[in-house]
């Protein structure tokens, strides 16, 4: 016979099955590995627990002695506009007073407020901050408070047109006069003054460049409307023919001019001043340092601190061993 039966032969093919076996298998003692360390780090807490209380109350005292003997302060913000400027002047003048403060000249930072010395005093900062788009939507998507923005990250852009101002008091009597001063002081700073005088006689002149273009338009309109239909009316008939042109309508035109007119009336009216408060400073409800932000600091330091002293004291004996042996 031709026909022979042939044997398979052995595949040399990895059987999938039991690769997928294996690999749930692999997983699955990876779980059980990381419950059972879970589980022993639970346990050896547990066991620890008299040193982690112990040391967390002591750290609960060390809190309450930095809140003592520390002065509470209180924090206002406010967000404004910049309508004459980029914000760069304006941010750079608000934190030179803030070096003021750094180098305690209170006298000169009471002149530039218009209030005392005294009251200077009581003042803990007054910054100035950028806020920072992240999108590119010219929408502030966090305050740079940190200062931590790198111009070469492509990704992060300051806003120019927005400010967020902030002040930190010790003393919440005082705050009226300090926020009524640092208004006064931008608001009556000569280079600002300036680019705003000019900011507003150039859109001035604008809106009336405006309405100049837009009487020229409306008068070329008559006369394409009305008047060059009655001389087309009057003359030859082939002649009509031969150069009557279209016309054109300036309704679009017209338009378009008054909106913009419009639009720098609405902005000389809204904004006339160097600068537009858009949120005004918040109220002092509460202090920034309260009680509770040094406790959980210092009670969760020396709770560390208890657990990692209890294992270095459960293996003393090891560590001391290996020390006297040089064995490290």
């Amino acid at each position: 016979m031709d026909n022979q039966i042939q044997n398979p032969k052995p595949s040399d093919e990895i059987d999938l099955l039991e690769l997928f076996n294996r690999m749930g298998k692999a997983i699955k003692n990876f779980f059980n590995w990381i419950i059972k360390l879970f589980n022993s780090f639970i346990l050896l807490i547990i066991q620890k627990s008299l040193w982690i209380i112990a040391f967390a109350i002591f750290g609960g005292f060390v809190g309450y002695f930095f809140y003592s003997n520390t002065p509470r302060f209180y924090s206002s913000e406010m967000v404004a506009r910049s309508n004459s400027m980029d914000n760069n002047v304006i941010i750079n003048s608000i934190n030179l007073l803030n070096d003021l403060f750094e180098n305690k000249n209170y006298t000169a930072l009471g002149s530039y407020l218009g209030t005392t010395a005294a009251k200077a005093a009581k003042i803990k900062s007054i910054e100035a901050f950028y806020g920072i788009d992240l999108n590119k939507d010219k929408i502030t998507d966090y305050v740079d408070y940190d200062k931590t923005y790198n111009p070469r990250d492509t990704t992060k852009k300051r806003l120019t047109d927005i400010f967020y101002l902030r002040i930190n008091v010790f003393d919440e009597t005082i705050f009226p006069s300090v926020r009524d001063g640092i208004k006064r002081y931008i608001s009556t700073n000569p280079y600002i003054l300036q680019n705003n005088d000019v900011r507003i006689q150039q859109t001035e002149s604008l809106i009336e460049e405006y309405k100049n273009e837009i009487k020229k338009l409306d008068s070329l309109q008559k006369v394409q409307y009305f008047e060059v239909p009655k001389m087309q009316k009057a003359g030859n008939s082939q002649m009509v023919v031969l150069n009557e042109k279209e016309a054109k309508l300036y309704h679009n035109d017209i338009i378009n001019l008054y909106n913009r007119k419009l639009s720098l009336e609405k902005e000389l009216s809204i904004n006339p001043d160097p600068i537009t408060v858009i949120q005004d400073f918040t109220q002092l409800s509460k202090a920034e340092n309260p009680l509770i932000k040094f406790l959980k600091t210092w009670v969760l330091i020396f709770a560390i601190l208890g657990f990692i002293t209890s294992i270095i004291w459960q293996l003393r004996g090891k560590i001391w061993l290996l020390i006297k042996d040089r064995q490290y």
